[in-house]
């Protein structure tokens, strides 16, 4: 203020004396200074003396940093200045991302001992198409650009579920044989699945409480010898053959887990047999009969009901 009231209106309309006594003022180096000074240079005070800013100081993304009386300012950059704020070492976090890849299929199964559940659930990504979208311009120009058509997925899905038999009768010559707890333990070999010596009509029975789909049965023995067998279903008047009838047992000829499998009948009615009541039943029929070597013997079986 007094320097203005003294006509000077600019601060570049200042002129220092070099040669007054300042070391009185703590300032010992001010005409060396200025005598070194070109313009656009930067002049702070460091402790008792004068300095001069390096030419190249504050390149890049710094900041001049006052440290307080008595310490020299400081060019400091992002980092810096960072640690000046938060009093903490500046930290560089890498985030690792991570994409799993789409699940387009999912099939899962539960082992049907205890009987289980088989689910299948589908996602089908249709291919893309692309297709020219055209038009005519002025003069009969066409222009064409190609467009690319995704459809929408589509999901299906599909279960059966595996559950014990409600009924399992052996019939020999018309003495029929309640085996239900036999068919739904694992005992080995304790399903007569035929007669020590068949004849016709002997039979197997099935039965389920409610309608079901095909049949799992663990073949113990496998039969040796020469017979057939009709697989048939009661219609509420009569036993009639099952319909599409795949018989992986081959009349009960090999081992391991085999599957019979059919069409489940539109009539199918509920029956008794061996005084089981309110089962829908199937029965393994024998139609032919010639010789027998071995008979055929299961350990377990189990009712499949398709959703």
């Amino acid at each position: 203020m007094s320097l203005l009231t003294r006509g000077i209106n600019k601060l570049s309309q200042l002129e220092i004396d070099t040669n007054k006594d300042w070391q009185s003022k703590e300032i010992a180096n001010l005409k060396a200074i200025a005598s070194g000074m070109a313009h656009g240079d930067v002049v702070f005070r460091g402790g008792s003396i004068l300095q001069r800013l390096t030419a190249d100081a504050g390149k890049g993304y710094n900041f001049l940093r006052s440290r307080g009386p008595g310490l020299s300012p400081v060019w400091q950059d992002i980092e810096s200045l960072v640690q000046y704020m938060t009093g903490a070492v500046n930290r560089a976090a890498a985030f690792d991302l991570s994409i799993p890849p789409p699940a387009i299929s999912q099939v899962s199964q539960q082992a049907s001992s205890p009987p289980g559940r088989v689910a299948t659930g589908l996602l089908s990504p249709p291919e893309p198409e692309i297709s020219l979208d055209t038009q005519t311009g002025p003069g009969g120009a066409v222009d064409s650009s190609p467009s690319l058509d995704i459809p929408a997925p589509s999901v299906s899905g599909k279960a059966a579920i595996g559950a014990p038999l409600s009924g399992a009768v052996a019939d020999d010559g018309g003495v029929q044989t309640d085996e239900t707890v036999e068919a739904n333990n694992d005992t080995a070999n304790d399903m007569t699945l035929l007669p020590v010596t068949p004849a016709v009509d002997d039979a197997y029975y099935f039965g389920k409480s409610s309608l079901w789909d095909w049949l799992e049965i663990r073949m113990g023995t496998a039969g040796i010898g020469t017979w057939d067998i009709a697989w048939e279903y009661w219609n509420g008047a009569g036993w009639v053959s099952l319909a599409d009838v795949v018989d992986n047992t081959s009349g009960f000829r090999v081992t391991g887990t085999r599957l019979v499998s059919f069409t489940r009948p539109p009539d199918w009615a509920q029956t008794i047999v061996s005084g089981i009541a309110g089962l829908y039943w199937i029965r393994a029929r024998v139609s032919a009969y010639t010789s027998i070597v071995t008979q055929p013997k299961g350990t377990r079986a189990f009712t499949w009901i398709n959703y």
